[in-house]
């Protein structure tokens, strides 16, 4: 969460779409989840399958001297420090996030390591929103931790911030970001809890409602 690099155009609506495919993966209690459990066994196992498996550092920061996160990419290697993921663990929004923004470089830029390194010529003062790394992993956060239907489903910041444990203004800049897009994500989604598995993930199909998340099937 440093200095910022070019990688490859992505517009929000394809990092959306990406950070819901994860988000649906979580395993989640109500509609939140552990990030740090997340990283330990959703993501490594997915970074392993890709063969390139995924390192966790977890270090103490000099006096903010250093960042509180980062990621490499010669060996993949997530590093955070220890009390931002302790506080994750805990379930912090502020650690949240930033465990969820380094989230975001592994799965949106790891093939374009050249970009992340410490070269002067790498790095650089002005890029438009859909060519900035970190813009990227901004907007990757913050629909991986609060989902355009969620967000709609409750419009209310201080519920927002409480059910899916992010800071207020996280859940506000969802929130209204939500409001804002003509084609709301995952449009089809009913907005009511699933009694099994407690995700707001469930589909119509027919007079039934099926839950895209654990295939549990209830009545209208």
């Amino acid at each position: 969460m440093a200095r910022d690099h070019r990688v490859r155009i992505k517009s929000r609506e394809t990092i959306a779409e990406i950070a819901m495919a994860w988000w649906r993966i979580a395993p989640k209690s109500g509609h939140s989840f552990n990030i740090c459990d997340f990283v330990l066994r959703q993501l490594c196992e997915h970074s392993s399958t890709k063969g390139r498996p995924l390192e966790l550092d977890i270090y103490e920061r000099s006096d903010g001297g250093d960042d509180p996160a980062y990621v490499t990419f010669k060996p993949l290697t997530l590093h955070v420090d220890k009390k931002v993921w302790e506080d994750a663990n805990l379930g912090k929004g502020y650690a949240r996030y930033i465990v969820a923004h380094e989230i975001g470089h592994i799965v949106l830029h790891d093939e374009f390591a050249a970009a992340f390194s410490d070269e002067e010529a790498a790095q650089l003062k002005y890029l438009q929103d859909e060519e900035s790394g970190e813009w990227q992993a901004n907007v990757f956060a913050g629909y991986f931790l609060v989902p355009d239907h969620v967000a709609l489903k409750f419009k209310d910041i201080e519920v927002i911030a409480g059910l899916c444990v992010v800071d207020d203004d996280v859940a506000d800049k969802r929130l209204r970001e939500a409001m804002a897009v003509k084609i709301t994500l995952n449009p089809f989604y009913e907005g009511e809890i699933c009694a099994s598995c407690g995700n707001f993930t469930l589909l119509r199909k027919g007079i039934y409602l099926s839950c895209d998340t654990c295939g549990t099937i209830a009545g209208s």
